[in-house]
């Protein structure tokens, strides 16, 4: 069997399959795929909404809710306390798998049968616009996190507070525009810095203390774009700079 190239209905690109993708095609009895390996994540990925949120029902209590799913979706949609009360039991909607019918079509059938929650998250104080959050307290737009405190706009952060605007950032405090960052204090606008407090503009930093744009530095404090200074030279800094540091975080 040769490979194959094909045009996808979706983005009308090019790609191509594989023979040892035919064989488990043929394995698992599903034809070939008429999509490209990117829309097909795309589709795979539209399967979990993380970050959209719609005004809602739930369709038992009749509140109205925050859900992942508009109001107008099929699904059954519950808010949170009902879905994990005693009200209903997931036993009652089991069902036999009939090996002469399609999976995805029972799967299918079998989604749309089963009650779920309109937003996923738990232990939360005082935070209403989350998805796939655990211990969250006093946060705003928060998906994907857990252990916060007073953050808001965080994407698969952890362990942090008083930040904003955050985004796979652990264990740090009084961050704003952080991405991968972990154990800072106090840094701006700042990606790949660990170890380090009141930086501003950092790449790929660790151990870093009073450092303002610089890059792949270690152990290093007083530097302004990689350059080092003494305490006393950097105090006396261009005041674009030395504003950067002496202001506070904002909330």
């Amino acid at each position: 069997m040769n490979k194959e190239f094909k045009i996808c209905q979706n983005c009308k690109k090019e790609f191509r399959i594989e023979p040892e993708d035919f064989l488990f095609y043929e394995k698992i009895k599903v034809p070939p795929p008429t999509f490209c390996p990117e829309c097909r994540m795309v589709r795979r990925m539209n399967f979990r909404n993380e970050r959209t949120l719609y005004k809602s029902k739930c369709i038992m209590c009749g509140k109205n809710i925050f859900s992942a799913y508009p109001e107008k979706s099929p699904l059954l949609v519950y808010c949170h306390d009902c879905w994990w009360s005693d009200k209903w039991s997931p036993l009652n909607y089991g069902t036999d798998y009939d090996f002469s019918k399609s999976f995805f079509q029972q799967f299918k059938n079998l989604m749309a049968r089963v009650p779920r929650p309109g937003l996923s998250y738990t232990n939360t104080v005082g935070s209403e616009y989350l998805n796939y959050a655990v211990n969250v307290k006093s946060s705003y737009l928060v998906f994907g996190s857990h252990d916060l405190e007073n953050v808001s706009y965080a994407k698969t952060a952890a362990h942090s507070k008083d930040s904003i605007d955050i985004t796979t950032t652990l264990w740090s405090e009084s961050c704003y525009e952080t991405v991968d960052c972990a154990k800072c204090f106090a840094v701006l606008f700042s990606r790949y810095a660990e170890n380090s407090q009141d930086d501003y503009f950092l790449f790929d930093c660790r151990n870093c203390s009073n450092c303002f744009s610089c890059t792949n530095l270690r152990n290093k404090n007083y530097h302004i774009f990689n350059q080092p200074y003494t305490k006393e030279e950097y105090q006396l800094a261009p005041d674009w700079i030395q504003n950067c540091f002496t202001k506070k975080l904002a909330r």
